[in-house]
């Protein structure tokens, strides 16, 4: 009794590791050492906390987090040997909160696009830049295809980025300017003054205008998205043919998509 019989007829004790097994306890232990970080990540822990909460060796410990640290999953205080949760497993979660965002709006896209006949998008912020993560197409003979799913963009620029980047907090939004600046002149021909006037009207306005700018002969018009605690974490915009879009569609549009947005509600935290 106990005792387990492999395929080739030996005897194992129950507590032994089958050569398969190894590398799903390897994989086990990196997660409990990850869950364990992430519970001392306020205030970050050490390797001995650590060791003792996951109930392993602080060798076995060490080992694994060295190559977490390389992999950027975990970060380390040199002086005082503290570790927390690393860059990207922060990535990794934005993509995993990408995914609720667009299923959330998906339907508000559809409908903005039914309502105006032209293409609209959900974006989000990636460091400095914008990111497409939806997009639905609209019924007019003439779209503008101003992105791509997974299409990246310089924060500011655009009626998606322009509300992406207005209601950050001014201490991000400046260095955000700041860190685009030569890209804004690159492929733009647009300075840091310009983009901060449009972040003054957008913020004014609640909704965003850009005319002319990514595409040709075209306006896009855009709004924030944010959640409950107040922080813009999305944007919608749509955009049409320059011909169809007078001031006074340009602000129809705007009032539907900030009424599309509200409907749904703000995001949790």
């Amino acid at each position: 009794m106990g005792n387990t019989i492999k395929d080739n007829g030996s005897r194992q004790q129950p507590n032994e590791i089958k050569p398969h097994q190894k590398g799903a306890q390897s994989i086990r232990r990196t997660i409990a050492i990850l869950r364990s970080v992430s519970k001392f990540n306020e205030t970050g822990a050490r390797l001995s906390v650590i060791a003792k909460d996951v109930d392993l060796p602080a060798p076995t410990v060490h080992r694994i987090m060295a190559v977490l640290l390389e992999e950027a999953f975990l970060t380390v205080d040199d002086l005082g040997k503290v570790y927390h949760l690393g860059a990207e497993l922060y990535s990794l979660g934005t993509v995993t909160q990408h995914f609720s965002i667009r299923d959330r709006f998906h339907t508000t896209l559809e409908r903005i696009s039914e309502q105006t006949d032209d293409t609209s998008y959900l974006l989000t912020r990636s460091g400095y830049d914008g990111v497409c993560i939806d997009r639905v197409m609209g019924k007019s003979r003439v779209q503008v295809l101003g992105f791509e799913i997974g299409e990246r963009r310089v924060l500011g620029v655009g009626a998606a980025g322009q509300a992406l980047l207005s209601f950050q907090p001014e201490q991000l939004r400046e260095e955000i300017i700041e860190a685009n600046a030569p890209r804004y002149f690159r492929d733009y021909g647009i300075r840091p003054k310009e983009v901060r006037a449009w972040i003054k009207r957008t913020r004014q306005q609640k909704y965003s205008i850009s005319v002319q700018r990514v595409t040709p002969d075209s306006i896009g018009v855009g709004a924030p998205v944010f959640n409950t605690k107040g922080d813009v974490i999305a944007a919608i915009s749509m955009a049409g043919i320059t011909s169809r879009m007078t001031k006074e569609r340009c602000q129809a549009i705007a009032h539907l998509i900030r009424s599309e947005i509200a409907a749904v509600g703000p995001l949790p935290n």
